[in-house]
Formats: C-alpha cells, structure tokens, sequence
C-alpha cells in the first residue's frame, strides 16, 4: 500500500491524498475523539463544545477493530490519545472498505470523511478515503488538533466544566505523545515491567464486556504509576494488537 504524502500537504486538502477519489468540495476539520463525541447536531454541522463546527473530518490514529458487516459494508474502531471513535464504510466506496479490510489492528490510518448520527446513537465518521500512516504522522496531528482546541478555548474566556475538562484532555494528550520518544530512549528491559502491570490490571478490573477504563487507571494510580504513564503504557498496548477500546470508557484484552 502507498504511503500519503507529507502532512503538512495533507492538512489543507486531506481528501487529495488518495488520486482515486474525487475532489470534495465540502471542509474538512479536525479534532479529538473525546471532543468529537460530545458534539451535538446543530442546522450546519456537529457542533463541539469548544465552539467548533464539524461536517466532514479529517483524523489519524490507531486501527483497533474491523468488522465485515457486507462483501462491501465494513465498521470498525480508531483510537487516538484521548479516546475511541467509531468509523463506518458503506458500498459506495469499495476501495475503501477493501483496504481497511486488508489493513491488520492495530495500524495507524489517516481517513476523511462525514460525521454522521442516527437517533441517540454515538456519532460516528461515515468514511469515503482512508490510508496507512506512520506514528510520526499521528504524533503530528495531535499536535495540530492541540493547537486548534486551544485556539477554540482561548477565544472562549471563561471555561466551563465540560470546556475545562476538554482542556484536561488536550494536555493528557499531548503528554502521552511527548512520552512517547521517551520512552523508546529508555532501556526496553524497563518496557514489559509498566505494559505487564497494565495488562495484569485490565484482567483485574474485567468483566464480561471488559473493564472500564476510570478503574483501570485508577489501580493504576493507588499502585504508584501516574495517569500520564499508565495511559502511555495503554497506548501501547493498544498499538501492538494486546488490547482494545469496543467502547469510549471501556477496554478489552484480546
């Protein structure tokens, strides 16, 4: 499978990347699954509660689930530092649904498409182009989310509870990529001591549809490890194919 270009020419226009599809007028945003999920649908788009107004989104991050729903009908799962995301491909874009199909969990893929919801449903992101990246092009997106959320929060003045918790959510993002390089830097005997804990606390906290992610972090925390450390821990685990997020709260060992 190619590679998409650099980022930094995908940010303006991210439907060009794949040649096969055609031009799409409609813009294009982005954002974090935490702040994506909170959205409501307002008469030009989901709204946020920062103040931004999503039609169509441009996201990056990890593969996690893909579920064969027809021959041309796939449904599956993308994770990012603040949460999950579900994401759908319908029979109008074969190619799409091909390759995600043919793409193994976890893998980090970029893909645009339109925000979509049907009753009280989570919101979901009805996806017409997609590809395979790096985690260097990840790590940059959530830089460039970052940088817009803090702009929608700054213009804002005063927060409130909801807006601050998303501010929260902005910097615990930014921390787990940022520990990212890190961590590779440090000795990988030390790797398995913190993503075996993680592991052994996920079996701890299970039950039938798995363990909620508020009480595996908070083990995590009454046995020394920091928030930031257990959910870079997580990450990775969820990276390499060990675990998975079937829902925003929820987490499940494979």
């Amino acid at each position: 499978m190619k590679r998409i270009r650099s980022i930094d020419t995908l940010m303006p226009h991210p439907d060009r990347y794949d040649q096969t599809m055609e031009q799409v007028t409609d813009p294009v945003g982005w954002a974090f699954a935490d702040e994506l999920r909170r959205a409501k649908r307002g008469e030009n788009g989901f709204i946020t509660p920062t103040g931004g107004t999503f039609h169509r989104v441009f996201l990056i991050g990890v593969l996690t689930e893909v579920h064969v729903q027809t021959s041309r009908a796939v449904d599956a799962r993308l994770s990012d530092p603040t949460g999950g995301f579900s994401i759908s491909v319908n029979r109008s874009r074969p190619h799409v649904a091909d390759l995600l199909t043919a793409t193994e969990p976890p893998a980090f893929v970029a893909l645009s498409g339109e925000l979509s919801q049907r009753g009280r449903e989570e919101i979901r992101v009805i996806v017409d182009s997609c590809q395979v990246v790096e985690r260097e092009e990840r790590d940059r997106f959530v830089y460039l989310c970052a940088e817009e959320a803090i702009q929608r929060l700054e213009a804002i003045g005063e927060l409130s509870e909801e807006q601050r918790e998303i501010a929260e959510m902005v910097a615990k993002a930014l921390n787990v990529v940022d520990a990212e390089p890190k961590r590779h830097q440090n000795d990988q005997a030390d790797k398995p001591d913190l993503t075996g804990q993680m592991i052994s606390l996920i079996e701890d906290c299970s039950g039938p549809k798995g363990a909620l992610l508020a009480d595996v972090l908070q083990k995590a925390g009454e046995g020394g490890v920091g928030e930031s450390e257990a959910k870079a821990a997580l990450t990775i685990l969820l990276e390499e194919g060990d675990c998975y997020m079937p829902t925003n709260s929820t987490i499940r060992l494979l």
